[in-house]
């Protein structure tokens, strides 16, 4: 954890202004930081940090639960740079002026799955019951497209329930149903939670559908602020060169690979980290189809009242770290 002078102690009272998050000009000390979570959708930076890559790039890692909490660590002045998916980046660059997205990492349009006890057929089923997900997440605007595109209910009596929780609190919600009252009737997750609740409820449950064929990869994507952008962009570089050897590693070392983010991730095994990492592309940059993706994730925002507007993703990006300039 950083250290701080008293002053910057003082200016953490205030995060939001004008409706939306703004990023605190603490006076930290030279040390640079970066945010993301130990689950799957992030194996190249876990396998940055206990390669020690990061150590020896001299950043340091900041843990948290989810995208969400990421750009939270990155407004509040925890971390100089922050990783998370496309509903957190969009959500974070359209009420921030002083945050940009540097890269993308990882994508995977199959990575948010929805798992749903089998008498839960169909997804118009869902109608009248409860669905936990972590708010505001990624998967959250993607389980909303799906349920679009199958013509669900999600307004008035009817509508699908959307239970707010913390991803790591979904797997034993859906597993206290299967012998006992439910308090949630399915879940939508990106990985470890989703295969976590399947090894939990067994049989109980059945993936109802996914992400795929929505239009959108999902970019897992860094963003930076724009103090270490104007103040260390040496930095953002060589972040950006630690997740592209990282990412190679992956590929190169597959089965090592998995081993490490397997002690990490939270999965019941090497083999349902092998499953739910298969399920993403690993490449660095940044291009058109990205753009597309985040503005999907940015219209689900606004259609459902979490945004004012879509921002001009194109314009929230600083591209100039990428090897070629994105890809």
């Amino acid at each position: 954890m950083r250290t701080v002078t008293m002053v910057s102690v003082v200016m953490v009272g205030v995060l939001l202004l004008a409706g939306g998050a703004v990023l605190l000009p603490l006076l930290f000390d030279d040390s640079v930081t970066v945010a993301f979570s130990d689950k799957s959708n992030y194996e190249t930076l876990i396998v940055a940090k206990e390669t020690g890559m990061l150590d020896e790039a001299g950043i340091k890692p900041y843990i948290v639960t989810g995208g969400v909490r990421a750009a939270e660590a990155m407004l509040t002045g925890s971390a100089d740079m922050a990783a998370m998916g496309d509903g957190p980046a969009v959500n974070t660059v359209a009420q921030n002026d002083n945050v940009k997205i540097v890269a993308r990492f990882i994508g995977g349009e199959g990575m948010h799955r929805f798992i749903a006890f089998t008498d839960i057929e169909s997804p118009k089923d869902l109608e009248g019951k409860k669905v936990g997900l972590q708010q505001g997440s990624s998967t959250h605007g993607a389980f909303l497209r799906w349920l679009h595109a199958n013509d669900v209910n999600v307004t008035g009596p009817n509508s699908v329930k959307i239970v707010p929780m913390s991803p790591t609190e979904i797997p034993i919600a859906m597993e206290a149903g299967v012998n006992g009252e439910r308090q949630i009737d399915a879940m939508a997750g990106s990985e470890p939670w989703a295969i976590n609740t399947e090894r939990r409820c067994g049989s109980a449950v059945h993936e109802i559908g996914n992400s795929s064929g929505q239009g959108s990869t999902f970019p897992i994507t860094l963003l930076a602020t724009q103090r270490i952008i104007d103040r260390n962009p040496d930095a953002v570089r060589t972040m950006i060169d630690v997740l592209v050897r990282s990412n190679q590693f992956i590929l190169d070392n597959w089965d090592e690979a998995m081993e490490i983010c397997y002690t990490r991730t939270g999965v019941a095994s090497i083999a349902d980290q092998d499953a739910c990492s298969r399920l993403q592309f690993y490449d660095v940059g940044f291009n058109e189809t990205d753009i597309q993706s985040l503005t999907m994730a940015a219209q689900v925002l606004v259609d459902f009242g979490r945004l004012s507007n879509i921002p001009d993703i194109a314009n929230r990006t600083d591209l100039s770290f990428l090897p070629d300039g994105g890809g």
